[in-house]
């Protein structure tokens, strides 16, 4: 054989070789059909990805859609071996058939982006009016239970097992419901569940879900969607003031400050106590929101003492539930 044919056979086999050497990605089943599943159930599914390769198969990233979580995977797969994608969709959103995708991006370089799919119709066995109990409430305020009633759809006589509030401030129960609470042309026992926001609840944001277990046989969990915001009754903005470092000549010195009162009965400043030589705020009324919307002025007189000051300036007003404000100011005279 001619030394450059030699060569260039040699050349050949060795291209060939390394073209070999490649993970290869291979899902053992892309779709996965749960057929049939109660609404609120969890479904997961391990997806196995097979390396058909000659080498180290690295899964760089997993993009699920949405409504869809990728709960783990395995970011190296041996040459031959199989790995997994672990993904999980909750149904509590959705009704009728869902099809929700997994996108898996390896570093197969003849196919780096494999598309998994998690596929189910989503059938409401149990439903409940409104379903849902949104607040938009400030503290101290009246306040009425939600109500909500419960059937099944296809007749079975349920019953509610117990009741689980996502928070302390909330309190739920259930009964039977009045003949006027009833929903007509419903086969089968309903049920009332009273949802109720305690009138102490702390401020902040309202986002969770009621649990009612049941004894349905196919559906066992029914997740109600608690949202909503819990305001205080008065809310000043800033709700504190550090001056910094302030020089003597330039005093006399004023900020202004907004004071919300989120209450239905309008309000009125009736005090002000500052605890400190030289601090005054003053209340003005919004002619627009009498009551409801204040500014503050807030004056550092020039006898403000040289040094540090740390107080708390106590605001009273014509409110029975909260008669006073806190106001903390703070910062340095030199």
């Amino acid at each position: 054989m001619r030394p450059r044919l030699a060569l260039t056979l040699l050349f050949s086999l060795a291209t060939a070789g390394l073209a070999l050497a490649e993970p290869k990605a291979v899902p053992v089943e892309p779709i996965k059909n749960f057929d049939i599943v109660p609404r609120g159930e969890q479904i997961q599914h391990d997806f196995q990805i097979k390396n058909e390769g000659d080498t180290l198969l690295e899964i760089t990233d997993v993009h699920p859609a949405c409504g869809c979580t990728v709960v783990s995977f395995d970011t190296k797969i041996e040459p031959g071996k199989t790995g997994r994608v672990t993904a999980k969709v909750d149904t509590q959103d959705f009704a009728g058939p869902i099809s929700k995708s997994i996108a898996v991006f390896t570093n197969d370089k003849t196919n780096p982006k494999l598309q998994l799919v998690v596929k189910a119709d989503v059938k409401p066995y149990i439903s409940v009016d409104p379903g849902y109990a949104r607040y938009n409430y400030v503290q101290g305020e009246p306040l009425r239970p939600i109500t909500q009633i419960l059937w099944t759809e296809d007749g079975t006589d349920v019953n509610i097992v117990r009741v689980t509030p996502p928070y302390p401030h909330l309190k739920v129960s259930f009964r039977e419901p009045r003949e006027e609470e009833r929903k007509k042309d419903v086969k089968g026992r309903q049920w009332a569940i009273d949802v109720e926001l305690v009138p102490d609840a702390p401020v902040g944001a309202l986002k969770d879900y009621v649990e009612v277990e049941t004894s349905h046989p196919k559906q066992k969990i029914v997740k109600l969607p608690i949202s909503g915001f819990v305001r205080p009754r008065q809310h000043i903005t800033p709700v504190d003031i550090d001056f910094g470092e302030i020089e003597g000549a330039a005093l006399p010195l004023q900020r202004t400050l907004h004071f919300t009162n989120f209450a239905t009965d309008g309000i009125e400043v009736v005090k002000v106590e500052t605890g400190l030589q030289g601090v005054q705020l003053t209340a003005q009324p919004n002619d627009k929101q009498p009551g409801h919307r204040l500014m503050l002025t807030l004056t550092l007189a020039p006898e403000m003492p040289k040094g540090d000051f740390n107080t708390t300036i106590k605001i009273f007003t014509t409110d029975k539930q909260k008669p006073f404000m806190l106001l903390p100011i703070k910062g340095t005279v030199r």
